[in-house]
């Protein structure tokens, strides 16, 4: 697969391993439509700081868990008013680039600098994202097709798709009248999308046409073969051999242009049925004959008298399928019983919706000036232009989350997505948490306002009800000497050290053990033998304090008084403070 190469892309491939771990600071807790200085711990959270930093904060309790990731970076129009712009005189890109690139940032374009800004970003919201997760990105034309290799490099194992969403009448610039923006999908490949309210979201019922007007007989013989029906019964008797089949006994041997579709051939009794459109053109079936008498039995064909009198066809085939089938099988769509004497399941009123995302968004309702309208309505004035419409983003997130979900927003903004969660989660009754990390000084003023204000409600709308914790950037874990900040306080440093070592959050729970154990993980004890005024020796005195059986110990100390041999006898691995802990 190809990749893109830009200007300053070999400084910033793994720059996200150098970012330094900050720990998060507790500013307030919102908690009953008011603010408290207790923490929530209600999972919700909204972070004000520097979006990379922010992102490897969120590692050691989030990697690998959040199931929806949403966001809307600076498209680079070369009018941005945000921390990393475009700008190639603003001194916070100057200064970074010069740090992460090098003399070679000199030469960056605007592009250039763009991707040097995403690339690492989008490494750590791939740590964070969930084995099923799914993350969408709101851009413009102006990198959208730069973004999308970008998006194939990194997320080599996903699918990546690209969606047109109209947002205006039309912005004209160059001669060209822009109405659209795009949304992209990196999404696993066995994804499947819950329906929609608008694009996609009509109500059908269950059994779909089993013709497959695509293909012919020439391109799938093995798909080419009759039906046959019982006239009495109107139900299944049998199928006819395939063309396939025919062609491989001997039975027929001319080209597979000219097989005649022979409706004489219906043993006595029955009728056959041959895979014809209703305008008349020969195709094939979707399913293979075996498949075929396989769904029949599960009761997944539906055989019924064809309306169209003029048809060769005397009965039309139906079948369900793999959306719907899965559906049945998760509760999502109810079965109500059988037909008379056949396998066929009926549903009664409950019917499907079609759920595949379209790659055309065409509603009104998805205009960038309706987000400025909300937006403005909730703060009774003017905020900025063009937030994301609250309906564009509640149907991505209707589409890609389930109740339960953890959604991440790194370039918050107005805080459009945490508006999104809550409302589906009034909806439905779900418990979906939000992330939202925003570097602008309006974190407070605009970002977490709109969220308390959706809480508790505004203008005439009912508030949603809700908690969130707010954040701030804190220290860093690490001194410029590569020392450990003590500053950053004991808990914190414990977290730490668990997390680096077995990837996993530490459960904030008292151990029996003592007060030095971490937890046990994979059969492995982790103790931190730490003291924030004193020097921590391991020895036997230590040793005997341990009640934590387990296959192998891991145990960070200043100093270590234990032989090599007796370590190597009893599966103890000594980790000097600071020096061994691992950085990420």
């Amino acid at each position: 697969m190809p990749t893109l190469h830009w200007i300053g892309k070999d400084k910033v491939i793994n720059h996200h391993l150098d970012v330094p771990y900050r720990v998060l600071e507790h500013s307030y807790g919102f908690d009953n439509g008011k603010q408290t200085g207790s923490e929530t711990n209600s999972g919700n959270k909204i972070i004000h700081g520097d979006n990379l930093e922010a992102l490897k904060a969120l590692l050691p309790e989030y990697e690998g868990k959040i199931k929806c990731i949403y966001i809307d970076p600076p498209y680079n129009t070369g009018n941005e008013s945000w921390v990393y712009n475009d700008n190639v005189n603003d001194p916070k890109i100057k200064k970074w680039l010069g740090q992460v690139v090098g003399k070679e940032a000199e030469d960056l374009t605007r592009h250039d600098k763009w991707l040097c800004m995403m690339y690492p970003r989008l490494k750590l919201l791939q740590k964070l994202l969930a084995e099923k997760g799914s993350l969408v990105i709101s851009i413009g034309y102006q990198e959208v097709f730069n973004l999308m290799p970008v998006l194939k490099e990194i997320f080599a194992s996903k699918q990546v798709a690209c969606a047109t969403v109209q947002t205006s009448g039309g912005k004209p610039s160059g001669s060209f009248n822009y109405q659209h923006e795009f949304l992209i999908f990196i999404v696993p490949n066995d994804f499947e999308a819950n329906p929609m309210n608008f694009t996609g979201g009509k109500e059908r019922t269950p059994f779909e046409g089993l013709t497959l007007a695509t293909f012919d007989k020439t391109q799938r013989p093995n798909q080419t073969y009759p039906i046959f029906v019982n006239l009495e019964t109107g139900k299944l008797e049998s199928v006819g051999e395939s063309l396939q089949e025919r062609i491989k006994n001997g039975k027929y041997q001319g080209e597979l242009s000219e097989f005649e579709y022979d409706f004489s051939e219906a043993p006595e009794g029955t009728a056959a049925i041959w895979p014809i459109t209703s305008k008349g053109k020969e195709c094939v079936w979707r399913l293979s004959p075996t498949r075929f008498l396989n769904d029949w039995e599960k009761g997944y064909i539906k055989i019924s008298p064809n309306r169209q009198k003029d048809s060769l066809n005397k009965y039309s085939i139906q079948y369900l399928p793999e959306g719907v089938i899965k559906k049945i099988e998760k509760g999502v769509l109810k079965v109500n019983g059988k037909e008379a004497n056949s396998p066929t399941l009926t549903f009664g009123e409950n019917k499907t919706v079609g759920s595949d995302i379209p790659t055309i968004w065409l509603e009104k309702e998805f205009y960038s000036v309706k987000g400025t309208t909300l937006l403005n309505d909730i703060f009774s004035k003017k905020i900025f232009n063009y937030p994301k419409p609250l309906p564009l983003i509640t149907e991505i997130l209707r589409a890609m989350t389930s109740q339960n979900d953890i959604i991440l927003d790194s370039f918050a903004g107005s805080a459009s997505t945490a508006h999104a969660a809550l409302y589906l989660n009034s909806e439905d009754g779900g418990k979906r948490k939000y992330i939202l990390v925003e570097m602008e000084d309006y974190a407070q003023t605009v970002t977490a306002e709109r969220v308390k204000m959706v809480i508790n409600g505004f203008a005439e709308q009912e508030g949603t009800g809700g908690i969130f914790d707010f954040y701030e950037l804190g220290q860093p874990m690490f001194l410029e000497d590569g020392n450990l900040n003590e500053l950053v306080g004991e808990e914190k440093i414990r977290n730490y050290v668990f997390y680096t070592e077995t990837k996993q959050p530490l459960a904030i729970t008292a151990h029996k053990d003592n007060q030095y154990f971490l937890d046990k993980y994979n059969d492995t004890g982790y103790y931190f033998f730490y003291e924030q005024d004193g020097i921590t020796t391991l020895d036997h005195t230590f040793l005997s304090t341990m009640k934590t059986k387990a296959e192998q110990y891991v145990i960070y100390a200043d100093n270590c008084l234990l032989t090599k041999d007796y370590m190597i006898k009893h599966n103890i691995i000594f980790k000097k403070i600071p020096r061994d802990i691992t950085r990420f």
